[in-house]
């Protein structure tokens, strides 16, 4: 007989995430700003008792911050590449120092450390070919302790979201 590992539960404060906790978790991933009163009236609590949950999610870092995504197209940004980076020697000093550049970029969306045969996987910005290709000479090219880039341009997004499941899938 098979043997299937017992999810620990997830614990806010001195509090096990509940089913209450998730469906508030549900409603704000989608709608940051939905007033108290409509989240409770959804979930079934009274709006003291809502705003007590979403407080103490909040101070647990459950609820990380609230934010508005913005449209990259509709602010001149439409185009998005994917850039691996290899590093010339990985060491501590040389991974905080380029972190540390990449985070200054507003360009760069994402900086990622990763396994394999690449240290960095970059998320980047740029209004054209040509935009991104200066950002790749300035940025990547000329960069001390790079030893390596490659870079892919991303032709669709067919699925983009900032939403995690709540319901261990």
């Amino acid at each position: 007989m098979p043997r299937f590992r017992k999810e620990k539960p997830v614990v806010v404060g001195d509090h096990p995430l509940d089913d209450l906790d998730r469906r508030i978790l549900r409603i704000v991933q989608q709608d940051g700003l939905i007033p108290n009163q409509e989240l409770a009236d959804r979930i079934g609590l009274s709006p003291p008792a809502c705003l007590k949950r979403v407080r103490r999610l909040r101070e647990a870092g459950v609820i990380q911050r609230t934010v508005a995504i913005l449209s990259p197209e509709a602010l001149g940004y439409p185009m998005m590449s994917v850039v691996r980076v290899k590093l010339e020697l990985p060491t501590e000093a040389a991974t905080r120092e380029f972190e540390e550049r990449m985070s200054k970029l507003p360009r760069v969306v994402q900086c990622m450390t990763v396994a394999g045969d690449y240290d960095y996987v970059l998320l980047v910005r740029s209004r054209d070919v040509g935009h991104y290709q200066d950002f790749a000479r300035r940025v990547l090219a000329a960069a001390p302790g790079i030893r390596s880039y490659t870079s892919e341009i991303v032709l669709a997004v067919s699925k983009a979201t900032t939403e995690l499941p709540m319901d261990g899938s």
